[in-house]
């Protein structure tokens, strides 16, 4: 499920990125503001869904690895969780793809 969390939010970024660049500088302020702010809502929900996935994954290897089974338990290869990766790096590519429509609507077809 982080996978496909993640999946969705790469799928979210890349349409607003090309939307950005075939439309955006066409687009009214409002409808750049719409656009924006619903791109904002979902990528910010499928990042929340690979944290809490991802999140949820590890705290079930520490309960495994923590138990009475006796061996580790090798859920994940390294010993972090991947959310604290996935998440910082998915906010910096929402605000990568904000500047990029700011960019793109600032410049228009120059």
């Amino acid at each position: 499920m982080g996978v496909n969390a993640l999946l969705l939010y790469l799928t979210v970024i890349s349409g607003y990125l090309v939307a950005a660049f075939v439309v955006g500088a066409k687009l009214t302020r409002g409808q750049a503001r719409f656009v924006s702010a619903l791109f904002v809502v979902f990528a910010t929900y499928a990042l929340w869904g690979v944290g809490q996935y991802w999140s949820t994954g590890d705290m079930a290897r520490v309960v495994l690895e923590s138990g009475q089974m006796g061996e580790h338990v090798r859920l994940n290869y390294f010993d972090l969780n991947p959310a604290v990766i996935a998440v910082p790096m998915g906010i910096a590519g929402i605000l990568g793809a904000l500047k990029f429509m700011w960019d793109v609507r600032q410049h228009g077809d120059s």
